[in-house]
């Protein structure tokens, strides 16, 4: 796995949340993965990430933002 900057996993997991924000009906992996030009499991690992935070949530195969 690649070594990341300071901060710059935090500002990732912060890109996925902003595209879960913004798909308001949910976005599959591949969604999300495509939106920026990554691949799906990097973008898994960040979708669980913000689950294990409580800022997503999986319903079926579609990912949601949580309202704070």
């Amino acid at each position: 796995m690649a070594r990341l900057q300071d901060g710059e996993r935090e500002e990732r997991e912060h890109k996925v949340w902003q595209v879960l924000k913004r798909l308001f009906f949910g976005a599959r992996e591949s969604d999300v993965a495509d939106e920026l030009g990554w691949g799906r499991r990097t973008v898994n690992n960040y979708l669980r990430d913000l689950e294990e935070d409580d800022r997503a949530y999986k319903e079926g195969r579609s990912w949601f933002a949580k309202k704070k």
